[in-house]
Order: structure tokens, then sequence, then C-alpha cells
């Protein structure tokens, strides 16, 4: 398994990404979830983008450190996490102005989106070294 670690963490990224996507594009309407009601003072939409992008970090993580293709330098792995990160963000939110009727671009929901990121990176970077026990023996 640990000769295919790059073929999993890569194909792990490729599904986050496509989820991502989905619910980032998909028309929602007519459900029986409203995102558009308030809790805590927040919309129920901020805290749906905040799910949605806190795993990255962790799929980041494995994705830069047990890809073999990959070679990064290992003290910029958290950078390229937030950079990265922030990239699928933006482009998740424009994708949905420019591919939808449905659907707006909205700064907000960016914020969320990027806050996720912030919060799963601080969370990795906390647990990094058990992260790293199980994963070696895993990858």
């Amino acid at each position: 398994m640990k000769n295919r670690s790059y073929m999993i963490v890569t194909t792990l990224m490729l599904l986050y990404i496509a989820v991502v996507f989905f619910c980032c594009l998909y028309n929602f309407s007519g459900g029986t979830l409203d995102l558009g009601t308030y809790f805590l003072g927040l919309r129920m939409d901020r805290y749906a983008h905040f799910t949605m992008f806190f795993p990255y970090p962790f799929v980041g993580w494995l994705f830069f450190n047990y890809n073999k293709k990959i070679n990064i330098y290992k003290g910029y792995t958290f950078a390229a996490i937030i950079l990265s990160g922030i990239a699928l963000a933006s482009i998740a939110e424009a994708s949905q102005e420019l591919f939808t009727t449905y659907r707006d671009t909205d700064p907000f929901d960016l914020g969320s989106n990027v806050t996720g990121i912030f919060a799963g990176t601080l969370a990795v970077y906390l647990l990094q070294h058990p992260l790293r026990k199980l994963c070696d023996n895993l990858f």
C-alpha cells in the first residue's frame, strides 16, 4: 500500500474537490433544508460553507505529505494548504456566478470558506504528530 499512497491521496483530493463543486453548483432549492434561517446571528448558509471547507486542510495535509509526486519542502506544507485552499474557495465561489443562474458570488460565503480553511489548518497543525504516526502506518 505504501507504494500506492500517491494514488490514494490524489484520489481523495479529487473526490473532495468534486464534492465541493457539486455542493456549490447543485440547485438545492425545493428541499426541506432552509439555509436562509439564522442561528446565533449567522445564516445557516455560513455554517454550511465553513463545514464544507473545514476538511480541506486534512485532505491537503495528506496530499502534500503522502503524494510522492509532489515535492514540497516540509516547512511550507501549511502555507501550501492555506494558499491552495483559498484558491479553491475563491474558484468555487466564483463558479456559482459563472456557471449557474440560481447562485450568486457572496463575499460572506467566501469569508466562511476561508474561516473553515484556517480553523481546519489550525486543527491539523495541532494534531500533526498523532496524524503522522497514524498515517505513516497506513501509507
